[in-house]
């Protein structure tokens, strides 16, 4: 998910028995936590025979399931893979303090691939083969991410992605129908989405403009905003494309002002190029709305942008205590509502706690919980009998969206489905104020 991230690791004492091994790698530093459960809400304790496979292969009845995370904690998307982990983290505590999945402890083996898609290719080689990994997590951007698929499916290794939307996104349809899967929707189209339905729409706005990123990601939004044109009423009139880490954006401001437009629509990278946009944005105009802004609605973020003031009529993805602020539990959104207050009660056990953790590791739950699924439905960590129940997966999980999605071994790369996510402000006191949400 391409989220802006703020929190950096920590290092806490391991509580034998309950905590998630994490073992050392080359790049970086041992992470080990210690924490409780927070119930088990999609795994088992009953140890299953397992039969062999690929990568990593089966394992015996109660051995560790070896998991390895290739994320960037260095370099430009070092935010990103950094705070990917910290979910992935809470729910590997979780499901270990209540008995493993199926029976198998999980061990996370961190490894830093530093922004680098060789890097990435080369490091999911290691953890097959070196690490003896049953499973890998990550990347977390588009680049690395096509680089390590391949390699993945050549291994017969089930990899779940942290990067968002993976279609036409540089990745072959060989590759994207093998043994690697996304472990999250598109929530670069989920963000356009939510400012359509909650801002654009009520407020009849018809003209708008779109900002994106030079990455395979970003460059998806116009198309998409496009696509969406007709059925909501309104037209996009100007587009700009800005390149990640640029430390200035005000041409592409004043280019996309030139079109008057009523609102911007946000399909940045989050983090620093976020942050450089609404800079150069309100340098330019003051009032004009913005959104919808992923991973933002943290206290450093708007400390960041230049305070509450700065961030006025600028709209956020809000945090997963905002979306049960948002949604109160019904039998429509049951499932999400109770998967988001597992997932911030997994993060508080696993000392992860602080508002910035728990709005920024949604990501690496989603991964967690997506796997513990096919893991429990195949009765087998075998990657082969993972990859079937993949391929046929349908899940809901929480956070800072809820998701709901089914897929088809048809099209299993893709993740259909609907989501729903608080929209917040931030209010003259830095508080983050969540708007009522207008039904789509």
């Amino acid at each position: 998910m391409d989220d802006s991230r703020f929190a950096s690791a920590r290092l806490f004492p391991r509580n034998p028995g309950t905590a998630p091994v994490k073992v050392r790698s080359r790049t970086r530093r041992l992470k080990v936590l210690g924490r409780a459960a927070a119930g088990a809400l999609l795994v088992t304790g009953v140890a299953a025979g397992c039969s062999s496979g690929g990568g990593g292969g089966g394992g015996s009845a109660n051995s560790p399931v070896t998991i390895c995370e290739i994320a960037a904690t260095s370099g430009p998307f070092s935010a990103l893979g950094t705070d990917d982990e910290l979910g992935a983290t809470a729910w590997a505590a979780m499901v270990n303090k209540a008995g493993g999945v199926q029976g198998h402890q999980v061990k996370l083996v961190p490894e830093n691939d530093a922004s680098n898609p060789a890097t990435a290719a080369a490091l999911v080689h290691k953890c097959v083969t070196q690490e003896h990994a049953n499973f890998i997590f990550g990347p977390e951007s588009t680049a690395t991410t096509a680089a390590a698929v391949p390699v993945a499916n050549q291994l017969q290794t089930v990899l779940l992605g942290w990067a968002s939307g993976w279609n036409g996104q540089g990745i072959s349809d060989a590759n994207l129908h093998g043994y690697a899967f996304p472990g999250i929707g598109n929530v670069y189209f989920a963000d356009d989405q939510a400012m359509i339905t909650q801002i654009i729409v009520p407020r009849h706005y018809t003209r708008v403009a779109v900002i994106q990123d030079n990455t395979p990601g970003g460059l998806s939004n116009v198309p998409y905003m496009q696509g969406l044109a007709s059925k909501y009423g309104y037209q996009v009139v100007a587009s700009q494309i800005v390149n990640p880490g640029a430390t200035n954006d005000t041409p592409q401001v004043l280019n996309l002002l030139k079109a008057n437009p009523q609102v911007i629509v946000l399909g940045l990278t989050p983090g620093p190029d976020t942050i450089t946009f609404l800079k150069s944005m309100r340098a330019q105009n003051a009032t004009i709305p913005i959104g919808e802004c992923s991973g933002c609605a943290t206290t450093q973020f708007v400390n960041a942008v230049g305070g509450p003031q700065t961030m006025s009529n600028i709209y956020l993805i809000g945090t997963p205590q905002n979306v049960l602020a948002a949604f109160p539990s019904s039998s429509a959104n049951a499932a999400g509502v109770a998967d988001t207050k597992a997932y911030i009660a997994a993060m508080k056990a696993a000392g992860l706690g602080t508002a910035t953790q728990i709005d920024e590791g949604g990501e690496g739950w989603d991964t967690g919980r997506e796997l513990a699924d096919a893991i429990d439905t195949a009765k087998s960590v075998s990657a082969g009998d993972v990859k079937s129940a993949l391929q046929k997966q349908k899940l809901t999980v929480g956070g800072i969206v809820m998701y709901s999605w089914t897929r088809s071994s048809s099209d299993y790369s893709t993740m259909n489905g609907s989501g729903d996510s608080a929209m917040v402000t931030v209010g003259a006191d830095g508080s983050f104020d969540v708007l009522p949400h207008v039904g789509s």
